[in-house]
């Protein structure tokens, strides 16, 4: 369990976790925003979503 927990929580999950929760609060607070800025940051989010996941699943390929 400790183990789990420990690859929890490292930087690419905090920093996947902060951006999808940031996302999750702008989409649902309903402010007007910017639709540049918003596309902008949505795509951010979607990069690095992207990056997190198919890094771990080559990781577990190569091994």
């Amino acid at each position: 369990m400790k183990n789990r927990l420990a690859k929890l929580i490292d930087v690419k999950s905090i920093i996947t976790i902060g951006l999808v929760l940031t996302l999750i609060i702008v989409t649902l607070s309903g402010k007007s925003v910017n639709d540049k800025i918003f596309n902008l940051f949505s795509n951010v989010v979607t990069m690095v979503m992207t990056y997190f996941f198919t890094k771990k699943s080559n990781d577990k390929e190569g091994n």
